[in-house]
């Protein structure tokens, strides 16, 4: 390339740098000039404008700092917002909702774990159930909001929240399915008259010896939802029932001045010596006592003959109080204390409340104390006990609920069973039966201590699915087959007349004697020996009276042709009274030859055809044939249903299924009960077969923690590991309404999935220990005995020849 090739290309290189940075240059100028704009007209924009200063929200707190429980000088307002007169009438109760906002958020509240029933944390785990129990259909369902196997949702059975609190208002504190949004209210429901059922605030915190939960009970069956807490918290008396109440009533309506007997509107009648000269009612709120969370959460061994027999649990007895560990702010969400919670709403940290929290602490370099004892707690020694078992079991396996035995205990809750609840009635339910302990592996890998139940109730069969069905429409399909105890039950009081003063009739079947209650069916006992001589045959009877443990026949033998007084009279005021349970029968009375009946209102004697009675007998006259006063079917299945708890024997089961698909062509029903699905045949027979709805339920148990010196484990290995271990190998049967031979069985070795074999092996393993020990102790002392000669000879062997002379080789 010559010099005028490279002068000419310099220059279009300068050029072209010249030309580039130009074009920076002024695009920066732009952009810079473009900014200022923007900045002048935002300035100016806000001109004027006032500054606003934000500072972050500091985390509000509703504790003063003091320890102490204030004495509640407070107003009361109704659900109206209008503050209460105590003294003038038509009052209306006061209001949770507008009483307590003033200072307490009651949106805040309601986000508590015994109000919050449908958003639950994630970290949550299963506990125990509702039950949907109707004992005269056998139906025992386990209903929670948990999304857990095994738990059907109000959802499933159709229950609304009307529903729902109708069934289970008795133990809830109010809120949640107790204040339905307008959108969830439905047609079915009686919320207008009723009112809401707000949270109970005073159920918990009311330090009164008038707060009565069996009032907040009986108000909450009335349907007298806002007027319950008044009602319990004692300041006042409620009378009438809403739910005597036409669905169209009010609150607005008021009282009905035509009715003071029947249809009473609910009204309350405060008391005033709870109220101050300004009409404030003064109220002492502290921390929950003991006896207000046992209303609701106490367990009771079945076999416990009174409260002196069972004994409370160890933290209890030593001076704490359930809410020292179950604590709470504001939000109200409960620290449970089981391990891996995790509080949604709460500030507190859950883990400090555990077992290990309080007794064993937390590594300081795992950000925790390093340190235990809160609360006083003993720190446990474990000596001897390997680590294995830290980490395949949890505290409570070792330390809470009953004592294993050879099978599970039957317990009462008292939420399931209704415990706790006083007045003329007997509330105590029978059902659902649930038993403890029962030992489970659960997701986590460690075994729990557990409480064990299986549902039973009638379902459609839709392919695999089950489907419940309402018991009413059950019983509706076959009302003589669920009112066995009924029945007979009215037969027994409609012989009453001839019962002597003070006795009441029952009759005997088989080693059972069955008396009439207050409720309409029937109570047994077992006797010690019964008066049935002979060939005890499945319909043979005996009618008696009872008064206390004594018990004599009940027909009088006498002589027809010359009656004592007074006794036909009685034999036609029976005669009466069995006329209106007949269903197409003539009720009769035999004695010898004779037979009365009663023939236009009088009594009629005759002679009888055929053979004399051996004996006094009330029949059926049905034709020309006469029919015992129990029928066979009546005789066989209470013989039947004497021998266990069930409340359904496999005939009823039977006969109802044959029912229900007479009535409904095209549709198949099952019954699910003791573990097995029970549904008939082709050719009609009752069968029982498998089915994952029938399978037990379970929730793991905290409470009643025992004493150290009664853990499993204080007694060395054999109080579990043994081949015969109560824990391993303790038979869990199925207990059910159905009286049944067919009852699902596991061994709790299935539950922990240890395998039977294995433990069994293992359990032995622990008999011959002791011996092994001692032949292991022989061989380490013949071994030592041995080695103490070799040394003792090398010893020898060494000072010989360190001592040897060196004139010694010569006196051989």
């Amino acid at each position: 390339m010559n010099s005028k090739e490279k002068d000419s290309s310099r220059k279009t290189t300068w050029k072209f740098l010249l030309q580039a940075g130009t074009l920076v240059i002024s695009v920066t100028v732009f952009i810079f000039a473009t900014l200022s704009v923007s900045r002048l007209l935002a300035a100016r924009n806000q001109a004027g404008q006032k500054q606003e200063i934000k500072l972050k929200a500091a985390d509000k707190t509703e504790w003063s700092g003091s320890q102490v429980s204030p004495l509640h000088r407070i107003p009361l307002h109704d659900e109206l917002n209008q503050k209460i007169i105590p003294a003038a009438p038509n009052s209306l109760p006061f209001s949770s909702r507008y009483s307590c906002e003033p200072c307490h958020s009651y949106d805040t509240i309601s986000q508590g774990t015994h109000f919050n029933y449908r958003q639950r944390p994630a970290t949550d785990r299963r506990t125990e159930p509702w039950f949907l129990v109707d004992e005269k259909a056998g139906v025992q369902l386990p209903v929670s909001f948990q999304k857990y196997p095994g738990f059907w949702s109000p959802e499933q059975l159709g229950l609304t929240d009307w529903k729902f609190v109708t069934l289970f208002g008795r133990n809830l504190n109010g809120g949640g399915p107790g204040e339905p949004s307008q959108q969830n209210q439905t047609p079915d429901s009686r919320w207008n008259v009723s009112g809401p059922l707000e949270i109970n605030c005073l159920g918990c915190h009311h330090r009164s010896p008038l707060q009565d939960h069996s009032e907040w009970v009986k108000q909450v069956m009335r349907e007298n939802f806002r007027w319950a807490a008044t009602a319990a918290s004692g300041l006042g008396e409620v009378i009438g029932m809403a739910s005597r109440l036409p669905s169209t009533w009010s609150l607005a309506d008021g009282p009905n001045p035509d009715d003071h007997e029947w249809a009473v509107v609910p009204q309350v009648k405060y008391n005033q010596n709870f109220f101050d000269s300004k009409n404030n009612a003064v109220l002492e709120l502290p921390r929950p006592e003991d006896d207000r969370c046992l209303a609701c959460h106490s367990v009771t061994p079945r076999q416990a003959t009174s409260r002196a027999a069972v004994d409370r649990d160890v933290h209890l007895q030593s001076g704490l109080k359930c809410v020292d560990c179950h604590r709470n702010d504001l939000s109200h969400e409960i620290v449970r204390g089981f391990e891996g919670e995790k509080l949604s709403h709460s500030r507190l940290k859950a883990s400090d409340f555990t077992c290990a929290g309080c007794h064993l602490g937390e590594k300081p370099e795992k950000g925790g104390f390093g340190f235990t004892g809160r609360l006083g707690a003993p720190r446990p020694a474990h000596k001897g006990i390997p680590r294995v078992h830290f980490e395949r079991l949890s505290c409570t396996a070792c330390h809470s609920g009953l004592l294993p035995e050879k099978e599970p205990q039957a317990i009462y809750t008292s939420r399931a069973n209704r415990l706790g609840i006083f007045g003329k009635a007997v509330w105590t339910s029978e059902f659902p039966l649930i038993v403890e302990p029962v030992f489970v592996r659960e997701a986590d890998k460690k075994i729990y201590p557990e409480r064990m139940t299986w549902p039973a109730f009638w379902a459609e069969v839709k392919g695999r699915e089950l489907v419940p069905v309402d018991s009413v429409e059950v019983m509706a399909a076959a009302p003589e087959v669920f009112s066995l105890k009924q029945d007979v039950a009215a037969l027994l009081n409609s012989l009453l007349p001839l019962a002597g003063e003070g006795f009441y009739p029952a009759v005997i079947i088989s080693a059972y004697l069955f008396e009439p209650n207050v409720d309409g069916s029937l109570n047994v006992r077992l006797l010690e020996k019964t008066p049935l001589t002979g060939k005890v045959t499945q319909d043979r009877f005996l009618l008696v009276q009872l008064k206390n443990d004594e018990a004599r026949p009940l027909l009088p033998e006498f002589d027809p042709d010359e009656p004592p007084p007074g006794l036909e009279e009685k034999v036609l005021s029976v005669l009466q009274n069995l006329k209106s349970l007949a269903r197409g029968r003539e009720p009769v009375f035999l004695i010898g030859k004779y037979v009365y009946r009663i023939t236009e209102g009088y009594l009629d004697k005759m002679e009888k055809t055929g053979q004399p009675a051996p004996q006094p007998e009330i029949c059926w006259l049905q034709g020309d044939e006469y029919k015992p006063f129990l029928s066979p079917f009546q005789v066989r299945n209470l013989a039947v249903l004497g021998s266990g708890p069930g409340i359904l024997t496999e005939e009823q089961v039977s006969l109802a299924l044959k029912k229900l698909s007479e009535m409904n062509p095209g549709r198949k029903f099952a019954y699910v009960g003791a573990g097995f699905i029970f549904s008939l045949d082709q050719a009609g027979k009752l069968r029982a077969g498998r089915h994952p709805a029938a399978g037990a339920v379970s929730w793991p148990l905290a409470h009643n923690v025992r004493p150290a010196q009664q853990a499993l484990g204080k007694n060395g290995c054999t109080d579990c590991h043994s081949p015969g271990s109560r824990v391993f190998f303790g038979k869990i049967e199925a207990a059910s309404p159905l009286n049944t031979t067919h009852r699902a069985t596991v061994l709790g070795a299935d539950l922990m999935k240890t395998g039977q074999l294995f433990q069994f092996l293992f359990g032995f393993t622990f008999l011959v220990r002791p011996a092994f020990k001692l032949v292991l102790a022989a061989c380490v002392l013949v071994i030592g005995l041995l080695l103490l000669v070799v040394i003792i000879k090398i010893a020898g062997r060494v000072s010989g020849i360190s001592g040897d002379s060196p004139g010694s080789g010569n006196r051989s």
